[in-house]
């Protein structure tokens, strides 16, 4: 009886460490339908990319705690559209910056631009109605 209430036990052990994770970072969308979080997915790409420029530059202030209220239904300043128009990334002050379009003057960040995927999550957090969650 001792060696199956040991089996038990053991087997019970080896579960609870096959099912934790690492932690890796923040968590990535399964799919480009999947929601996208503005804490989780949208903030720190402005905190690896754009916050070393922004809060001093375009009257913009991308850091944590700012920058959604700067950006979401925002009129951005020097342009006759919204920094982040919800549902309509076309006609986003902000997706324009860093699609390579060029039409909203220099791509974002100057010198540079971001890594394809971050741009399709910004793309479809704005699809997705930017919210801020």
């Amino acid at each position: 009886m001792k060696t199956t209430e040991y089996i038990i036990v053991v087997s019970l052990l080896l579960l609870g460490i096959a099912g934790c994770k690492m932690d890796k970072g923040p968590v990535e969308p399964e799919t480009d339908t999947d929601p996208i979080s503005f804490v989780n997915h949208i903030q720190p790409i402005f905190d690896n990319y754009c916050t070393s420029c922004h809060p001093s530059s375009g009257n913009l202030d991308l850091s944590q705690g700012q920058s959604y209220s700067q950006l979401v239904n925002t009129s951005a300043s020097g342009y006759n559209a919204l920094r982040v128009k919800p549902g309509d990334p076309e006609n986003s002050v902000l997706y324009k910056k860093i699609d390579g379009s060029g039409a909203y003057g220099s791509n974002m960040p100057l010198g540079s631009s971001l890594p394809q995927s971050d741009i399709n999550k910004i793309k479809a957090w704005i699809e997705q109605g930017a919210p801020n969650n």
